[in-house]
């Protein structure tokens, strides 16, 4: 499973503590277990002068641990997202072509950074309706067809919530006519859990099959799949799971937690909502 780390701050700060230097940092959550070594890329991104800034490698990052702790240091911004890749494969594709520069997140725009940890079973469904933003697809990676999406319902609705709750929307649209034809699979996705942000806010979408087997890598009661939040200082923390031994609160399932710069700080705003269209 791909790991997940995001922080917004009401002065530009640095990521280090937790993308590379904490006990359950990013980095060494790439390298505690064999069996879920996130070795099929990494990536940050925050906003500098120009907007969206990513700095990412198809390479494992504890191969390339002394770049990553050296850019975790050196970038500072109002919002960091770091990414850890485990590839899923919906499109069975060979080694060669599931990885690579392109497949590699976060991924962005110039406006928006978008980070992604789960599996969009029915990426090709989704993509026929990307209408011109499916010329902007440069990888084959089923989460840069989500990121599409969701500028597509984003430039519909001007919204980051309501965008992202019609991607789930429309995932489960698409199910209900596509889904004779994907018999293996049980389910539109396994797992959303999202990070978004344009530079002033930033949103986490969790949401997860419950009742997974599997469970957070750190923390024995943390169910797989479900995220978690902190204020740390001026910092609001969104990520994978528990990063230090201070107080860390879950998110529901499904729910998007929005952190909004303002002029007295930082606004925190939780959102639930239905995953099937009523």
């Amino acid at each position: 499973m791909c790991r997940l780390y995001a922080q917004i701050s009401a002065k530009p700060l640095n990521a280090a503590d937790f993308l590379a230097e904490a006990d359950h940092s990013l980095l060494r959550q790439a390298n505690y277990r064999r069996k879920d070594y996130q070795q099929d890329g990494w990536g940050i991104g925050y906003y500098a002068a120009g907007g969206a800034k990513v700095v990412k490698s198809p390479k494992a990052v504890f191969k390339e641990a002394a770049r990553f702790r050296s850019l975790s240091a050196q970038i500072k911004s109002r919002v960091v997202i770091g990414h850890l890749r485990a590839a899923s494969n919906p499109l069975r594709l060979s080694q060669s072509k599931l990885m690579g520069y392109e497949n590699t997140q976060p991924f962005t725009d110039g406006r928006f950074i978008f980070a992604h940890n789960g599996t969009v079973q029915i990426p090709l469904e989704v993509a026929k309706f990307l209408g011109p933003y499916a010329a902007s697809v440069r990888g084959l990676n089923d989460s840069e067809i989500f990121f599409w999406q969701f500028r597509k319902f984003y430039d519909l609705y001007g919204n980051i919530p309501e965008a992202l709750t019609a991607c789930v929307h429309e995932l489960w649209t698409l199910w209900d006519y596509c889904q004779d034809r994907y018999r293996k699979k049980k389910l539109p996705y396994i797992g959303l859990n999202t990070l978004v942000s344009d530079g002033r806010s930033l949103h986490g979408l969790c949401h997860y099959p419950a009742g997974h087997p599997k469970l957070s890598l750190y923390d024995p009661k943390q169910p797989w799949g479900r995220m978690t939040y902190a204020r740390r200082g001026d910092r609001v923390i969104l990520a994978s799971e528990r990063l230090d031994a201070g107080s860390w609160s879950a998110f529901g399932n499904p729910q998007i937690i929005s952190a909004t710069l303002t002029s007295g700080g930082i606004k925190v705003a939780k959102q639930t909502f239905s995953p099937k269209p009523d």
